[in-house]
């Protein structure tokens, strides 16, 4: 049948959907070809067209503008007239160890804040609304690419996606319906508070179903989870019959996936890739619906703060206390000398006080978050660390000690109103004018000690979080593409860094193994190699010849036909007689004699081509063999010969 699907396993669309994480520079169009060869052993479609965000001048546009969400993503479109082949892949980028950064000022993890705010919060939209213009301009190229080449076959549209790209491109088949089918690997699943904050019509029928107050959103969290979860899947069963998931059983995200509000829409196909390690779902699934009401309660309120100030805004929001304001105040109480300079002192108090306005307002937020932070973080915890819980609690009692220490800096700052107002400190006589300063400066001296302490409550948690064991390690690890691939392999083969390896054990016990990727590579940028510079022989054999011997019958033909117009028209050359002479020319006859080139000029010619012929005929041999061993060595892959032939 023609138009079939041309990524037609799972191990060939993980692979692919892999290359994403490599960026422009590694999603090519010899690697896509290089991936299908090795999987498939046949000849790829004839042309492969990839458009990605960097390459559209709309989202270059985005980026010059500030207003990248950090969604990236890639399409390949493949057409082959002769197969029948009309075929466009959409692969929206996820979220991976060493995700993209948003740029240095803002400097967090853009994807993981949008799968708790976007996600399992709901209230953030724009990484979805990118991937979704995404998808409309990739459908715009390839309709103008299919209307140039005047292509009559049918364009199908897939749609592949890992962890937030799993849910992005879920959440545009189900809000468009635009793919024959979706593919969605360890991906963060889409839940109804998502759905409800972008899609008008779910929410209309939610608020209708459960009697909520159309003005206020945030109603919907109230909902118990297992009715809303049926409700949202029921609405949703026509629109997610094309969804795909596959997913590896350690995957951080899976374990999560029956957080309250969290869909299972479509079919699914769960992998083992790491028999040792117990899944921390059971983990979460403990978790009791009261402490997650609360969290995601958490992590509502600060979404507004994502959206307008980045991962800067959401950590002060979330904390109320700006870190970097402390240690500038802490700096200018260090350096503040009163005793010198009395009235230099002066300056620099009133200066320290515009500061300490700054510090009162941001702790007076710190101690308002703080009960939230103690409140919320010990579930956060106890998912994915093994802190045991007495440690938990000392992190608490940390916690609680900022909030006393907070207390103590807001009593001191307010002791310093009265001291410091700028007409009291001006009616005072010297002496009581310098004795007033040293009493600022023993305030700002406890200030300072306090600001201490609190820095050291925060180096103390960090202390005991770093040097647990992060038990969601596996399941970090789990969540990667590499993972899935390897689940996948075939027996004999695994996958490292993009490459194919293929291994057996031989009669000794002893474990054989080849990057086949890699020798592929050596073999055919060698055997081009040995093609390019024959073609360079050729071409110094071609102006040797033509330097030479052509050149040399060109000039003896012209000679001789010049010989031959002097015999056969003598009159016409009496020209060379002396000028005025009375003789006449009847008739000229040359004698000739002709030698031909010395036989060393085509002997060296020939001897040069055939030494460097014989060179490159060895060399190829050589290269060759790398073929041929693995061939032997592997004989039980039977694609091995069209992996090292096919381009």
């Amino acid at each position: 049948m023609q138009n079939e699907e041309v990524l037609n396993s799972d191990i060939l669309r993980v692979r692919l959907t892999e290359l994403e994480y490599g960026g422009e520079k590694n999603f090519t169009v010899e690697e896509v070809r290089k991936i299908i060869i090795e999987e498939t052993g046949e000849s790829p479609p004839r042309n492969i067209e990839i458009l990605s965000t960097d390459s559209l001048k709309e989202f270059k546009e985005l980026k010059n503008e500030g207003k990248d969400s950090g969604f990236d993503g890639t399409a390949i479109h493949f057409y082959d007239a002769e197969k029948g082949i009309n075929q466009t892949y959409v692969i929206t980028r996820g979220s991976e160890n060493g995700e993209r950064l948003d740029n240095e000022e803002k400097g967090g993890p853009l994807d993981w804040i949008y799968n708790s705010l976007g996600i399992y919060a709901g209230k953030e939209s724009n990484q979805y609304r990118e991937a979704k213009l995404f998808d409309s301009l990739v459908s715009k190229e390839v309709e103008k690419n299919i209307k140039l080449n005047h292509i009559e076959i049918e364009n199908k549209k897939y749609g592949l996606g890992h962890s937030l790209g799993g849910n992005l491109i879920q959440m545009i088949s189900i809000m468009n319906g635009s793919f024959e089918k979706v593919y969605a690997f360890n991906d963060a699943p889409p839940s109804a508070y998502q759905l409800a904050f972008i899609d008008i019509s779910f929410r209309r029928q939610l608020f209708l179903r459960f009697d909520l107050n159309p003005n206020s959103f945030d109603e919907i969290y109230a909902i118990p989870p297992a009715e809303l979860k049926a409700f949202a899947e029921n609405h949703y069963r026509e629109s997610n019959q094309n969804i795909h998931h596959l997913t590896n059983e350690e995957d951080m995200l899976f374990a999560a996936s029956d957080l309250r509000g969290f869909l299972d829409l479509g079919s699914r196909t769960v992998l083992d890739s790491d028999p040792d390690f117990v899944s921390i779902r059971d983990r979460i699934g403990n978790l009791s619906d009261e402490d997650l009401y609360e969290m995601q309660k958490f992590l509502v309120k600060y979404a507004p703060a994502y959206k307008a100030g980045g991962y800067n805004g959401l950590i002060k929001a979330m904390t109320g206390v700006d870190l970097v304001l402390l240690q500038e105040l802490k700096d200018t109480l260090t350096n503040i000398s009163i005793t010198d300079n009395p009235v230099g002192g002066a300056e620099a108090v009133w200066e320290t006080v515009k500061k300490l306005d700054e510090i009162a307002v941001n702790l007076k937020d710190f101690a308002l978050q703080l009960p939230q932070l103690i409140k919320n973080l010990p579930v956060l915890l106890s998912i994915f660390t093994d802190l045991t819980s007495g440690e938990i609690d000392l992190i608490v009692d940390e916690l609680k000690g900022m909030e006393k220490d907070v207390k103590e800096i807001q009593s001191l700052i307010a002791s310093l109103a009265d001291l410091t107002a700028m007409d009291g400190l001006l009616t005072l006589n010297p002496i009581e004018f310098v004795q007033k300063l040293f009493t600022i400066k023993d305030l700002f001296e406890a200030i300072d000690a306090k600001i201490n302490q609190l820095f050291g409550r925060f180096d103390t948690i960090k202390a005991i979080i770093k040097e647990a064991k992060m038990e969601f390690g596996e399941a970090v690890e789990g969540h990667s593409l590499q993972q899935v691939s390897n689940a996948l392999a075939k027996k004999g083969r695994r996958y490292e860094g993009g490459s194919l390896f293929i291994f057996k054990v031989a009669g000794n016990g002893q474990k054989i193994e080849v990057n086949l990727s890699s020798a592929v590579r050596i073999y055919q940028s060698g055997m081009d190699s040995y093609d390019d510079q024959e073609a360079a022989l050729r071409r110094y054999q071609r102006a040797f010849e033509a330097v030479f011997f052509e050149d040399y019958e060109r000039r003896k033909g012209d000679l001789l036909s010049k010989i031959h117009d002097m015999e056969s028209n003598p009159r016409s050359y009496r020209k060379l007689l002396a000028i005025g002479s009375e003789y006449e020319v009847k008739s000229i006859h040359v004698h000739e004699q002709i030698k031909a080139l010395p036989a060393a000029f085509s002997d060296r010619l020939h001897e040069t081509v055939l030494h460097f012929q014989d060179q490159f005929d060895k060399g190829r041999k050589l290269i060759s063999s790398i073929k041929t061993s693995i061939e032997k060595m592997f004989q039980e892959e039977k694609d091995i010969a069209s992996i090292f032939d096919l381009r």
